[in-house]
């Protein structure tokens, strides 16, 4: 058989149900030998959008999601979601057209060394030059994506291999494995516990599993322990209960912070404890904490990488909190105060009261009225940037919802990951919410989404600016501003032309009979928020940021 018929098959024996791709002339080969697979190929409008399809593909079923992509344009292209799968550690295979043997180092039309192009952000960087092992190859690419740190990884095939014979020899699914926890250090990590009178857990994406989610609350609620949760983390914890202590973004006020401060352990379950969630290495500190940290996460990597921990855990942390809560003891009772006093202060930061402003909607308004007038199992599609502080200040996260948000804070992921999630839950709502900025960078993927007869639902935050980068400049560099202003087109319209319903609401206007109109609508909506660039986000003005640097 033909090595493409053989890739095909291989995928298909690795599970893969969809894919996402540009079709390119440097796999022809590929896409005709899936023509005679059950694989659904999803031709998107850009590369970069293709990735960002898979990366959230790949964030809903935690399998990996697949990337075909030609050379040169193609790979750069798509480059911007292979490092979102870094950063998110998300499972990513990318299979890439490369030029034939022949033309391998001549410089090439297209050529490009993906070794060289990819190797600090992907796992691993293979290229095919012959048939002999392609099987393999495939195999290992799954099990590499999966094993220790998610991660993408970059399967490079020449043109011509793709057309050579090959054994008929699938290779079979290489399962990675999980690492198992040591009795011996649940017991050190209950004891530490038990000494533990203000504990706090971060808990992060490897917990953003069933049982993840579910031993989570359950020992946050055996033992009376606040849940902080990492940056776009907020949906794996019921944010309705009193141990849910807030949500670990950007731009959190100074007072919550502080107050999360006061812990005496720190239990990280599942987070590697980078910069955002640890609020600029503050939460803990950055190298010594004041109080010992009992690290959990699947891959050493991480661990004792920044801080000095207690006891660092290579381990299942879904398992590992599975067995503290059968080792801890009873919780002492002093906790329930430092729970209350935590839940005090958040339900105060979600209480959110409409500021007034002239130049636009403070964008919170509607996220308000969407939240209460939405599904309960809307699936939540965040895009980067300042006006997302609403939804985690808001929505009503249960501890069973889905939400994909850009965790590398790459813009433009709204659109992409709204078509992936209503392909993969066609029975739900699914709502992308972004700015003026990013959707212009991505949402020509509407198009996919109509072409898929998709009813996604696209809230955009229209305030005329890069808003994050104003807010910046105006904090650094008062009244000085730069290529942040933003002329765009009529959404609504534009919404039209795509054969979407376009909605606008703004100063003055029924918002809650706009967003009914919106919600109820059978097919796909655009609403055009004309937000404020005042309220820049959720918790302060461009006012009281201006020169606060």
């Amino acid at each position: 058989m033909r090595a493409a018929d053989l890739m095909a098959k291989s995928l298909e024996k690795q599970g893969v149900e969809r894919m996402f791709c540009v079709p390119g002339e440097s796999y022809l080969a590929l896409l005709d030998a899936l023509h005679d697979t059950d694989i659904e190929v999803v031709a998107c409008r850009h590369e970069g959008g293709a990735g960002f399809m898979a990366v959230a593909d790949a964030k809903l079923t935690k399998k990996p999601g697949v990337l075909a992509i030609s050379r040169g344009p193609g790979a750069t292209n798509a480059s911007i979601a292979i490092h979102l799968a870094q950063q998110d550690a998300v499972p990513l295979v990318v299979i890439i057209g490369q030029v034939a043997r022949e033309e391998r180092g001549r410089g090439s039309f297209q050529e490009i060394d993906y070794e060289m192009m990819f190797g600090g952000i992907a796992k691993n960087v293979v290229e095919l030059s012959h048939a002999n092992n392609l099987s393999e190859v495939v195999a290992r690419a799954f099990h590499d994506a999966m094993s220790g740190t998610p991660g993408p990884v970059v399967v490079s095939v020449m043109e011509d291999v793709l057309l050579d014979e090959a054994a008929d020899l699938v290779w079979p699914v290489m399962h990675h494995a999980s690492p198992g926890h040591d009795m011996a250090q649940v017991k050190e990590a209950a004891s530490l516990l038990a000494k533990a009178k203000r504990p706090l857990i971060i808990a992060g994406g490897a917990m953003d599993t069933e049982q993840g989610r579910h031993w989570l609350q359950e020992l946050a609620l055996s033992q009376v322990i606040p849940v902080a949760l990492a940056n776009r983390r907020q949906e794996i914890f019921d944010n309705g209960l009193i141990q849910y202590a807030g949500h670990l973004g950007f731009k959190i006020p100074a007072p919550h912070v502080d107050l999360l401060k006061r812990h005496d352990l720190i239990i990280a379950l599942g987070t590697r404890l980078t910069d955002v969630p640890t609020q600029g290495y503050q939460l803990p500190t950055a190298p010594i904490n004041h109080a010992p940290i009992i690290h959990v996460y699947p891959d050493h990597e991480p661990l004792g990488r920044v801080f000095q921990t207690a006891l660092p855990v290579l381990a299942d942390p879904a398992a590992f909190a599975e067995a503290l809560v059968a080792e801890a003891g009873v919780a002492p009772e002093e906790r329930i105060s430092w729970v209350e006093e935590i839940a005090a202060f958040v339900g105060s930061v979600k209480n959110f009261e409409p500021r007034q402003f002239d130049d636009g909607l403070d964008f919170g308004i509607v996220v308000q009225e969407l939240a209460k007038q939405a599904p309960h199992d809307c699936i939540i599609c965040e895009d980067a940037g300042n006006f997302s502080s609403w939804v985690h200040r808001i929505w009503p996260f249960d501890g069973k919802n889905l939400a994909i948000g850009a965790i590398g804070g790459a813009m433009g992921l709204a659109v992409p990951a709204a078509v992936a999630a209503g392909l993969r839950y066609p029975g739900r709502m699914v709502m992308a919410f972004a700015g003026d900025g990013g959707v212009m960078m991505t949402g020509n993927e509407l198009a996919t989404a109509l072409q898929a007869q998709m009813p996604v639902k696209l809230v955009i935050s229209n305030n005329g600016s890069y808003g994050t980068i104003r807010l910046h400049q105006e904090r650094d560099h008062p009244y000085r501003t730069v290529a942040t202003k933003l002329t765009n087109p009529d959404f609504v319209a534009w919404a039209s032309s795509f054969g979407a319903l376009g909605l606008k609401v703004g100063m003055g206007d029924d918002v809650a009979g706009i967003v009914q109109q919106f919600l109820s609508h059978d097919g796909p909506a655009v609403l055009d928020v004309h937000s404020s660039l005042e309220a820049i986000n959720a918790f302060t003005t461009m006012e009281r940021l201006r020169g606060q640097s």
